[in-house]
């Protein structure tokens, strides 16, 4: 390893590290984060699950969850709803049992350390150095700051990724990212294609172990989670993915956009994967990639599931990574719809670029 090399693995070590050390500081900015969202659906789907996906009983919790301080949020009445699955909330039970100062630093860790164990699981045998770029880039922070699943979703991708040579342990693996299952709609239709059944039948006995757990504390929930979710289509959102474009049609045409969108990028990455058919992390990249920009729903903070499908690859180099790294600062930052337009030129300018390299050097990870 040459001594720059060496010195940048010291520099990403330590941002690293801080990374770690935030959440033990002392600020407010897991009140400002997504957590009070987590915490309020822990709470509700222990106390009236039957209420899970109520704004006005939502709003009530919420206050408690924040001490009664009413945050900023597109349209949702000064709350940050709970829109994720229901399971979701059962996996925040017992980090909001601990309070919400304590329950949620714990549970921003917790992403921390999925997010790692998730790329060293999928970088395997390559040195452990080899998640640094990843794990010390902009998305990360995004992730911790804003208390998103992001690195339980990279948990789940990579140890599909260290199980592919077991396939139904590898769908089961998959069972993770349902906790935002709209960020690896490729990965599901690729299974499809080439009929890994084995695979599909393992993600999805977690699913169905999932659903009738939450199905019994709220029958319903599925059918009030579903218009729930309309919410988050918002012509100011910082998205970063194509459907997200949906929201700039006419009112009558933008659910059949949305689709139409979400299903085009999903065969462009589809396409793009198939021209590398001997090449498995080639292929996983891209899936990983396509699946953020094929999502519905996407923020920046969504962004370090890329650094996740360029660590799969194993060949990118400072270029990438610094590439990565602006994107989600802008994102983070700009108006829409810039975040959504930079993002996707990433995406597909990854996703393309993985499609379309040869090996003629040493990998970057290798340096």
């Amino acid at each position: 390893m040459s001594r720059w090399r060496w010195r940048g693995n010291i520099a990403l070590l330590g941002v690293a590290l801080a990374f770690f050390l935030y959440p033990l500081l002392p600020n407010d900015d897991v009140i400002n984060s997504d957590w009070p969202a987590f915490a309020t659906g822990a709470r509700l789907i222990v106390a009236d699950p039957g209420h899970l996906y109520d704004f006005d009983a939502q709003r009530r919790v919420e206050l408690g969850v924040t001490g009664g301080r009413v945050l900023v949020t597109l349209g949702i009445h000064g709350i940050l709803p709970f829109l994720a699955p229901a399971w979701v909330a059962l996996i925040a039970v017992p980090f909001d049992l601990l309070g919400t100062d304590l329950g949620g630093r714990l549970w921003v860790l917790f992403g921390l350390l999925c997010l790692v164990a998730g790329l060293y699981l999928a970088t395997r045998p390559r040195p452990p150095t080899a998640i640094l770029p990843a794990f010390a880039a902009v998305p990360t922070a995004l992730m911790m700051l804003n208390a998103q699943l992001d690195g339980i979703v990279a948990l789940g991708i990579g140890a599909a990724v260290a199980l592919r040579s077991r396939p139904y342990l590898a769908g089961l693996a998959l069972g993770l990212t349902l906790v935002k299952p709209q960020l690896v709609l490729p990965v599901g239709f690729a299974l499809l294609l080439t009929r890994k059944w084995r695979v599909l039948a393992g993600w999805a006995t977690v699913g169905v172990v999932l659903l009738a757990a939450t199905l019994a504390l709220n029958p319903r929930w599925v059918l009030e989670w579903l218009p729930a979710l309309s919410s988050t289509v918002q012509t100011g959102a910082r998205e970063v993915s194509l459907p997200h474009f949906a929201v700039y049609l006419p009112a009558g045409l933008q659910t059949y956009g949305l689709i139409g969108l979400t299903l085009f990028a999903i065969a462009d990455a589809l396409v793009l994967a198939a021209r590398r058919p001997t090449d498995f992390n080639a292929v996983a990249a891209i899936l990983v990639i396509g699946g953020v920009v094929s999502s519905p729903h996407a923020l920046p903070s969504d962004l370090v599931l890329v650094a996740v499908g360029l660590a799969i690859w194993g060949e990118a180099g400072w270029i990438e990574w610094l590439a990565l790294s602006l994107v989600a600062i802008v994102a983070a930052l700009a108006p829409a719809p810039l975040p959504a337009g930079l993002g996707i030129a990433l995406m597909w300018w990854l996703t393309l670029r993985i499609s379309l390299f040869r090996r003629g050097r040493v990998p970057a990870s290798a340096q």
